[in-house]
């Protein structure tokens, strides 16, 4: 439906003026946007991941060119980012794909204005609704099931070359054999990495970035052995310069030309999985021992939540590497971490003052304390 220009008097002006982020590639918008603006997008069935990335931005709002919860199944993405005080507005894909990158509107109740002209009506998504659409949609999810059965054949039947043989992947420079392998994810938040902090420091794992898990690392003044990137997937420039060599996830001309302003070493793989499932495959081609993603859907709620195409590549992948794989959130569980020699000596100092103690209160420990002290100076206790 599309909604037609109106002009209001400058006198009238209200609501909320706020600066709009946007562009056609979501890794790049993400990459771009700042604090407290609007971010706007055309993403039907915002998934939980693409929130995550969104609120590590802290925005304003969110503003919508499709629905944020269509009722196919009750994606997690929409709630999350409610639950955080963001604005989700909904309106028409031509109203979106008409805001400019830098510009500014002003919010106004269901208006979105642009300066003293209504350039559309928009629909402000509250929380209540968004809980009300998600019980709608949970009775698709026998459905979605079936659906997943479907992708799952075809992706394999696409597929079978990389996942059964390895073909089409590259030769990396990095040497993966029988090491341990940490992928970081793009949905890999700061808190997830933190709480691997002791494995990472005393393992010196080979460190995997997949897109904004890139940029993660980065932040984190970590090495990034390899980088993944999908295709028009964009990275911090200081993320390329703490990486070793690059994998590209299809063609994308942009990255291409700075990884070559760098002479980054590289590789092109054509494939319909996901980049962060591609890491996991590298991982498992390169001989790796263990293999420990980070960011990945732990419920069967945040699986369903991932496109369709995601869904089969992730449950493939996984597959393919078997028992070699270990979640993320259960590394702290099984590794408390190294006994440490400082630690050793700090308990045989305290057994040996315990002992000391012990014996000095005793009457020959008191006599044998009073001839050391004999001999002692007296800045030091001597008599």
């Amino acid at each position: 439906m599309s909604f037609p220009k109106r002009r209001i008097s400058e006198t009238d002006a209200g609501g909320h003026t706020v600066t709009v982020r946007t562009h056609r590639d979501l890794g790049t918008l993400i990459a771009r946007a700042g604090e407290g603006e609007l971010i706007a997008l055309d993403r039907r069935d915002l998934d939980a991941a693409t929130a995550r990335a969104l609120l590590a931005k802290k925005p304003w709002g969110v503003i919508n060119g499709a629905e944020f919860i269509s009722g196919r199944f009750a994606n997690l993405g929409p709630q999350l980012l409610a639950e955080a005080g963001v604005v989700l507005l909904e309106t028409d894909r031509e109203h979106v794909q008409a805001l400019t990158d830098g510009g500014t509107v002003r919010v106004d109740g269901s208006t979105l204005y642009d300066g003293a002209v209504v350039v559309a009506d928009v629909h402000v998504v509250e929380p209540d609704e968004i809980e009300r659409r998600m019980d709608q949609a949970r009775t698709g999810l026998a459905a979605q099931l079936d659906s997943f059965a479907h992708t799952t054949s075809e992706f394999l039947r696409r597929e079978e070359g990389l996942l059964l043989h390895g073909t089409g992947a590259p030769a990396l420079r990095t040497d993966l054999g029988g090491k341990t392998v940490v992928v970081v994810g793009p949905a890999t938040t700061a808190a997830q990495l933190r709480r691997l902090r002791t494995f990472l420091r005393e393992q010196r794992p080979v460190l995997i970035g997949v897109d904004a898990g890139g940029d993660l690392l980065a932040r984190k003044r970590r090495k990034i052995d390899v980088l993944v990137l999908s295709g028009a997937g964009a990275v911090e420039d200081r993320t390329l310069a703490r990486t070793s060599e690059v994998v590209l996830n299809g063609t994308g001309e942009a990255v291409g030309r700075r990884l070559e302003k760098r002479n980054l070493p590289s590789h092109t793989v054509h494939t319909s999985a996901a980049s962060a499932d591609l890491g996991l495959l590298l991982a498992h081609l390169g001989g790796a021992r263990l293999v420990v993603p980070t960011g990945s859907p732990g419920t069967l709620e945040e699986f369903i939540d991932r496109s369709r195409s995601d869904q089969a590549s992730n449950v493939l992948s996984r597959l393919r590497l078997g028992g070699r794989l270990v979640e993320a959130d259960a590394v702290p569980l099984l590794y408390t971490g190294r006994v440490r020699r400082w630690q050793l000596a700090l308990v045989l100092l305290a057994a040996v003052a315990v002992l000391a103690f012990t014996v000095a209160a005793t009457p020959i420990g008191q006599d044998r304390w009073d001839q050391v002290r004999d001999h002692l100076p007296t800045w030091v206790g001597g008599r």
